[in-house]
């Protein structure tokens, strides 16, 4: 599949997407002084360089005109770990938006939106796995203080299993309501409070 240039008018100049009018101009006049005498010692790219220059400039330079040219931009198109923009990510958004036949603004929001719900998928799965290693500690150390405190003579100890068997099994049972409503209820309320910060 043939790779789509996405140079911007930005990278073609060598500026930000910050920098003024008069720091183009300055730039543009400099680069096209280059590429004149270029053509002049007659190098063939440097006609197509001049007009590529000018487009860029003669866009950045207009607000109007940059201020539409922005809009349609896709300046800030990252990778999920924040990397900067590559080839094959270029591609592949080039292959998504023509298939689903989205702007780049709508690509956007629904990455947008899929990176909040994995962070938030992500979030509940830290906090329940928080909770199940704290309930286990917390059991691991009853079923030592029991098996220390319980050193006795054979029938005390017969008794003692059998109370032993029955509080894991009300501890397990009371855990396990307990990790619903951590779950279901507080979760779920801290996960409202977490999207309206967001938002």
């Amino acid at each position: 599949m043939a790779r789509t240039k996405r140079e911007t008018f930005y990278a073609i100049l060598g500026v930000t997407k910050e920098s003024t009018p008069e720091t183009i101009e300055a730039i543009y006049l400099k680069e096209l002084e280059f590429w004149e005498r270029l053509q002049a010692a007659g190098v063939l790219e440097a006609k197509d360089k001049i007009l590529e220059l000018t487009r860029a400039y003669l866009t950045l330079v207009d607000p109007q005109k940059r201020k539409d040219y922005d809009s349609q931009l896709d300046f800030e198109f990252v990778l999920l770990d924040g990397k900067a923009k590559d080839p094959e990510m270029e591609e592949a958004y080039d292959v998504y938006r023509l298939g689903h036949q989205k702007t780049y603004q709508e690509v956007i929001s629904e990455f947008t939106r899929f990176r909040e719900e994995m962070s938030d998928t992500l979030w509940i799965l830290k906090k329940t796995t928080i909770y199940m290693v704290l309930n286990l500690l917390l059991y691991s150390g009853l079923v030592l203080v029991h098996s220390l405190w319980n050193e006795t003579s054979e029938t005390e100890k017969t008794i003692s299993e059998s109370a032993s068997s029955w509080g894991s099994g009300i501890f397990l049972f009371l855990s396990g309501l307990g990790y619903l409503f951590f779950r279901f209820r507080f979760l779920k309320i801290e996960l409202e409070k977490r999207k309206e910060r967001r938002n």
